[in-house]
């Protein structure tokens, strides 16, 4: 059974790393697309990056936000802050000392560049064709209604998002590495043609937003995944897979099995969500 399998917010947190690689690929899954935020905060964002580079299963990697703060403090690429103290306020520190060093300037000139060339070619987004009709489009934090979902598939290397939101004049906030309340507010058929995977939310939080502002179309997996659906037609527009894994210990898989016996194309869709001890094993039923 063909599968596919898309890796929440990891930040440095090793053991849940590998307890769910552990499992996803027992599957055998024909790819595995990880949709950013690989360091900070938890204690061995090197090990991830490395465990991530060991894998023989073929892998996707997109940049998250703070690979994005890595890389504009190591390029002084900030706009209108100070890229170094802006990463260092999301939990850069955690990483330098991950990597070995113990100041910024030493890790910025003593990087190993096999290092430096996988944060550098982290992917903008991905796209998955499972059927004809059906694709997922994964990117790290959701749609902007800032960028054009076809200018967002266009981009493909960090210098191209910093390019166009100087052209543009945009904020972080703005671009689907930072994206939260707009997407989230956005109307779905925006993105018609995809289902959009990301992370970048922890869920809790992303709960929080929601029953604040009484919106009924988004269904919890307890505080590990939120499915969205349309409204008007009830089908899936988009799933956030951030179970929070430094504040809640816990980290998530979403997979797409092609299930040929019940027919051409026929979809189901399963998470797997790990802690420390356990793992959450879910069928999460066909994909409409």
């Amino acid at each position: 059974m063909r599968n596919y399998w898309f890796i929440g917010d990891i930040h440095g947190e090793i053991r849940l790393l590998d307890r769910l690689l552990g499992h996803v690929q027992s599957f055998k899954p024909e790819e595995i697309v990880f949709v950013g935020d690989y360091i900070d905060r938890g204690p061995h964002s090197r090990e991830v990056v490395d465990r991530i580079l060991g894998l023989e299963v073929p892998v996707h990697c997109l940049l998250g936000n703070h690979e994005m703060m890595m890389l504009d403090a190591m390029e002084h690429a900030g706009i209108g802050y100070n890229p170094i103290e802006l990463w260092y306020y999301n939990g850069g520190e955690a990483t330098l000392q991950s990597f070995g060093f113990t100041s910024f300037f030493s890790f910025q000139s003593g990087l190993e560049q096999k290092h430096l060339d996988f944060f550098r070619n982290l992917k903008m987004s991905h796209v998955v064709s499972l059927t004809e009709r059906f694709k997922v489009l994964a990117v790290h934090a959701g749609i902007t209604p800032s960028i054009p979902v076809e200018e967002q598939i266009r981009m493909k290397t960090y210098r191209d998002l910093r390019e166009y939101m100087v052209n543009h004049y945009l904020n972080p906030e703005d671009s689907f590495l930072w994206v939260r309340e707009e997407f989230y507010n956005s109307n779905p058929h925006q993105w018609d043609g995809f289902l959009v995977v990301h992370g970048h939310t922890p869920v809790l939080k992303l709960k929080r937003f929601i029953t604040r502002n009484g919106q009924k179309n988004f269904l919890f997996v307890e505080n590990d995944l939120c499915i969205r659906k349309h409204e008007d037609n009830g089908r899936i527009a988009s799933i956030d897979i951030d179970s929070g894994s430094v504040l809640s210990g816990r980290l998530t898989g979403l997979g797409f099995f092609m299930d040929h016996e019940n027919g051409p194309g026929s979809l189901r869709m399963r998470s797997l969500t790990v802690t420390a001890e356990e793992i959450f094993p879910r069928d999460l039923g066909p994909v409409y």
